[in-house]
């Protein structure tokens, strides 16, 4: 679980779930390094299903132990298979019946790419997924080529800005020019929108100071096991300010004065 954050107070907000394997001779791998292997295999959809099922399972928990407002969200990754080739609907149904979680607080996450595949498809399927109660983000944006038309057509509730556009943005114009009309563009369509990648606080200043209200990325701390950032929640909500200081990366505290 990677902490995503609010650039007002850097106080974590959510999170966003990314399955890792044991692997019993390599140690845990991330992602990038089974993924193309569990496509290949068609088993990437098995994999979501557990994803969804987990997230949407310690994302229940979290928000009974801890009332806060507003409440603790999470975001996940859907694949292309999980979409189109598989019965997601009812997938997400299952899981949010089975685990309680405040309406719209789990949120899937899908890549400008993906939902530029099949757009009309994705317009009938994404009103249905808000319909069942969660969110909905798109992912890498700015990378997809999307149609503004479709842009306002679908229930979105966040665009995340891609990495490639936040590390260079400070020494690149071109790369600061388009995220400052990315967070424009969101504000204007009245979303959430949330940098990747950032991992240096010369990014986070510029974001902050251009209206960018949530980022994510290592500056913040690398992804982290649940009872990590159960613990990290925990001081926020209680504002046990020495239990943070020992949990919270340096980046995640509030700057003195």
């Amino acid at each position: 679980f990677q902490p995503i954050v609010r650039l007002e107070d850097r106080t974590v907000a959510g999170f966003e779930a990314s399955p890792r394997w044991r692997h019993p001779r390599l140690g845990v791998l991330a992602p990038a390094d089974f993924f193309t292997e569990a496509e290949a295999a068609g088993v990437m959809p098995d994999i979501g299903i557990f994803a969804l099922e987990a997230t949407a399972r310690e994302l229940a928990a979290w928000q009974k132990a801890l009332e806060v407002t507003p409440p603790i969200f999470a975001s996940i990754n859907i694949s292309s298979r999980q979409m189109i080739g598989h019965d997601l609907l009812a997938d997400l149904r299952t899981a949010l019946n089975r685990h309680h979680v405040l309406r719209g607080t789990l949120k899937l996450e899908m890549t400008e790419s993906l939902v530029m595949e099949n757009p009309e498809y994705t317009a009938q399927l994404l009103p249905r997924v808000r319909e069942l109660g969660a969110g909905l983000a798109l992912d890498d944006f700015g990378t997809g080529y999307s149609s503004l038309t479709y842009l306002k057509q679908f229930p979105l509730d966040a665009l995340k800005i891609d990495r490639a556009f936040i590390r260079d943005v400070t020494d690149d114009p071109d790369d600061a020019t388009i995220v400052v009309a990315i967070i424009n563009l969101a504000h204007s369509l009245q979303l959430r929108v949330i940098a990747e990648g950032v991992e240096a606080s010369e990014q986070l200043e510029f974001l902050r100071r251009h209206g960018c209200f949530y980022a994510q990325g290592r500056l913040f701390g690398d992804a982290m096991e649940a009872d990590q950032l159960l613990a990290i929640l925990a001081s926020q909500a209680h504002g046990t300010a020495h239990h943070a200081a020992l949990c919270v990366p340096a980046a995640l505290r509030p700057a003195a004065g």
